[in-house]
C-alpha cells in the first residue's frame, strides 16, 4: 500500500463558530492525536480531503505534511470522518498517529466477485457484511479483499473464517460473522391466492364459531 501525502496545516480557534468559518473558506477541521503526544488541531483543503477520502475510503492511511509546522508531521490513520447529518457534507476529521514499523487495526471493505451459482439458480444474494478489521503494518493494509461466491448455492454462505487473508494481515473481526448467503427467492403469491386463502380461512373460522355455539 503506498501512503499518500496530504497536506494541513494548524488552527488556533476551536469551537463550533471558528470550524464553521473554516468550512465556509473551504476547508475541513480536524484533529491528531494519540502516539504519546499532545492533540493537534488541523485544517485541511476541502477538495483534496474529499479526494483523499474518495480513493482510501474513510479509514485511509496517510503522511500527513503540516506545513506551518513540519515538526508535526506524521503518518497517520484517518480514525472517523463526522458527516453533516441531513446535507451529507464533510464536518471534520479525526486522525490517529501511527509508525510504520507497528502492526495497527483498521477497517478493509470487502468485494465480491465471481458469478454465483445460487444466483444463476435463481437464489437472492445477501451481501451481511462489508467490511472487517484486520490487523497489519500501515504499508501493508490491503485496499479490499475480495470474496469469492462463484460456488455458493442457494441456502450456502460464507462466514470470516474462509475469507482469503493477504499475507502478513490478520483478520480481527469474529471468526463466526456470516458474510454473504444465497437465500431461496420469495414466493410471490397472486391476488387469486391471497383471496382464496382469505376466503378459505373465513370460512373456518366461521365453522368454528358455529361448532362453539352448539356446545
Amino acid at each position: 500500500m503506498e501512503l499518500q501525502t496530504l497536506k494541513a496545516a494548524t488552527r488556533d480557534q476551536r469551537g463550533k463558530g471558528a470550524a464553521g468559518r473554516e468550512r465556509k473558506a473551504g476547508r475541513v477541521p480536524g484533529v491528531l492525536y494519540g502516539g504519546g503526544a499532545d492533540a493537534v488541531s488541523l485544517k485541511l483543503n476541502a477538495r483534496e480531503f474529499e479526494r483523499l477520502v474518495h480513493s482510501g475510503g474513510e479509514h485511509a492511511i496517510v503522511q500527513l505534511d503540516i506545513e506551518d509546522q513540519p515538526n508535526l508531521s506524521s503518518p497517520a490513520m484517518l480514525k472517523s470522518v463526522h458527516h453533516h447529518p441531513v446535507r451529507g457534507g464533510i464536518m471534520h476529521a479525526d486522525f490517529q498517529r501511527i509508525r510504520l514499523d507497528e502492526r495497527i487495526i483498521t477497517i478493509v471493505p470487502l468485494e465480491l466477485v465471481g458469478h454465483c451459482k445460487g444466483v444463476v439458480d435463481g437464489g437472492v444474494i445477501d451481501f451481511q457484511l462489508r467490511e472487517v478489521e484486520v490487523e497489519c503494518l500501515a504499508l501493508e493494509v490491503p485496499e479490499k479483499i475480495e470474496v469469492d461466491t462463484t460456488e455458493l448455492g442457494i441456502g450456502d454462505s460464507i462466514h470470516v473464517e474462509q475469507l482469503p487473508a493477504p499475507t502478513n494481515v490478520t483478520i480481527v473481526t469474529d471468526p463466526s460473522r456470516s458474510v454473504v448467503a444465497v437465500h431461496a427467492p420469495r414466493v410471490v403469491k397472486s391476488a387469486e391466492e391471497e383471496a382464496a386463502e382469505a376466503e378459505a380461512a373465513a370460512e373456518a373460522a366461521a365453522a368454528e364459531a358455529a361448532q362453539q355455539g352448539g356446545e
